[in-house]
């Protein structure tokens, strides 16, 4: 019985080798994790001024509101008679000519600057030397013209007045007026 017993005994004492053994050779199960970072440079902004021009309440719809490049479509029009779009005005000025007026907002914003006020000029892109553009009482020409020199940022409506001599041969009339907006 001796000799069980020692048998038993060292069975247990390997078993228990064996378990340590094994214990110490298993990786733990818990979760692992790695880190990691993310390097942001300093960003460089540059100052900026945003000019935009959007549809007035009291005003026509403008084709591309909201955006730098809008365009006002009056249509066909005439001096007597026929009908003009939703908020313009046409006036007949007795027998030399007539006039379509319409206003629109221009929108003037500013960023990554220090500035309390900007100067707007506006000019035609093409000489007219038949037809009177104006924006409020400034007339327009090839040649720019100040709107306002101390113009708050935010929206501005203008009003645009075409004037159309009698003496003008029926046909279509265009041409672009070119804004500039300068943060002082």
């Amino acid at each position: 019985m001796k000799n069980r017993t020692m048998s038993i005994r060292k069975l247990l004492v390997t078993m228990a080798l064996l378990a340590a053994a094994f214990g110490f050779s298993v990786q733990s199960a818990r979760a692992t994790n790695s880190t990691g970072t993310v390097a942001v440079t300093t960003a460089t902004t540059v100052a900026s001024v945003s000019l935009t021009f959007v549809t007035d309440v009291a005003g026509i719809t403008l084709g591309g509101t909201g955006t730098s490049a809008a365009t006002i479509a009056f249509g066909s029009v005439q001096a007597y008679g026929g009908s003009v779009p939703a908020n313009v005005t046409k006036t007949v000025n007795g027998t030399t000519n007539w006039s379509l007026a319409t206003p629109f907002d221009v929108v003037v914003q500013v960023a990554n600057q220090t500035s309390s006020n900007y100067t707007l000029t506006a000019a035609l892109a093409s000489a007219d030397a038949t037809n009177t553009w104006a924006l409020g009482a400034t007339n327009l020409s090839t040649t720019a013209a100040n709107l306002t020199s101390t113009g708050a940022y935010g929206s501005t409506s203008y009003t645009f007045k075409l004037t159309i001599p009698f003496s003008a041969a029926a046909g279509a009339i265009s041409n672009t007026l070119n804004f500039t907006a300068t943060a002082n």
